[in-house]
């Protein structure tokens, strides 16, 4: 009897492991937006909805953008210029949610450097080229009419390259999202000239995106992990204390640095996590494009299908999101 027993716990262990759909989520880049996965990871929210789910940590969302081309990932949280840039190529690549729907980032320049106008001819790093980096370099910029052919561009990958590269003086400015901005400001003396957030300048900052094709054959999948996400977003704005263990796994930085990143990302800007990118900076990533890449020339949001609402639309239809932001 005893060891019918033990046979019968170790089926059932067995069909339990094999209910939950192992799914693979990239992240480009990192910035504690991300920790509404992590949170779902560490709170047991994405088993929660039948799904085991690993989680890949990319320096940048175009190398995130290759692995879920290539089906090593099934969904992608980062820029949603990268739908663009691949749907352009032929890809079926859709944003499903928001994220960030602003630029997040902060110009940050050595401390000689006091305005944008002073980065003509001085050399501004970025994570690596079709990034969403390199998208706010033109655009913050063109908003002080400067050529960003005057500027010298220079890809070095993480924040933490172009940190230590800005204050060996390697390179004269950079963009950092928070917690970095905060560390290079505060700790390292450099200066901000600008607030790309503040500015109110619409972008596709932060979003999560999936394959059309895998959209359509695992729609149970891909609603599950959303709510999953969204849940974890809901305890991350709930529960600073163990969003902040989630997030120093992943980022090193002082508890002052947290508390900054925290805020910002979850405190002020966490349920744009529930709203679709805004419809402006999708066609500004259109636009940029349009001018060093034909392909983009006459294209507009519906003719590259790039976003893709209805997720989002049966889970507040349903009450479910209601009923999670309580």
């Amino acid at each position: 009897m005893r060891i019918k027993f033990v046979l019968a716990l170790l089926l059932l262990s067995a069909t339990a492991t094999s209910a939950a759909e192992k799914i693979r989520v990239s992240g480009g880049g990192i910035t504690p937006m991300h920790s509404v996965i992590w949170v779902a990871q560490q709170e047991g929210l994405f088993k929660k909805y039948g799904l085991e789910v690993e989680y890949l940590t990319m320096n940048s969302g175009t190398l995130g953008v290759q692995t879920l081309l290539s089906n090593d990932s099934q969904f992608l949280f980062s820029t949603g210029a990268l739908a663009v840039t691949a749907n352009l190529q032929g890809a079926d690549i859709a944003m499903i949610t928001g994220g960030f729907n602003l630029f997040a980032f902060k110009v940050v320049s050595r401390p000689e450097i006091k305005t944008m106008a002073e980065l003509r001819g001085k050399r501004f790093s970025i994570s690596q080229f079709g990034s969403a980096t390199d998208f706010a370099v033109q655009a913050s910029l063109e908003k002080f009419a400067v050529d960003p052919k005057q500027v010298t561009v220079i890809q070095l990958g993480a924040s933490s390259n172009r940190l230590t590269s800005l204050i060996n003086g390697s390179t004269e400015a950079s963009l950092f999202t928070e917690p970095f901005a905060s560390m290079a400001i505060k700790k390292n003396g450099m200066n901000l000239l600008l607030d790309m957030a503040e500015a109110g300048m619409p972008y596709p900052q932060s979003c999560l995106m999936i394959k059309r094709s895998y959209l359509d054959a695992n729609r149970d999948k891909a609603s599950n992990f959303v709510k999953a996400i969204v849940e974890g977003m809901y305890f991350a704005k709930r529960n600073k204390e163990a969003t902040i263990r989630a997030i120093k796994k992943y980022i090193r930085a002082d508890d002052e640095v947290y508390g900054i990143g925290y805020e910002y990302f979850l405190g002020q800007h966490a349920e744009g996590l529930v709203v679709m990118p805004d419809r402006k900076g999708v066609e500004l990533v259109i636009a940029q494009m349009a001018k060093t890449t034909p392909k983009a020339k006459g294209q507009t949001v519906e003719s590259l299908r790039v976003l893709d609402s209805t997720i989002l639309d049966e889970l507040k239809k349903s009450g479910f999101i209601d009923r999670a932001r309580r």
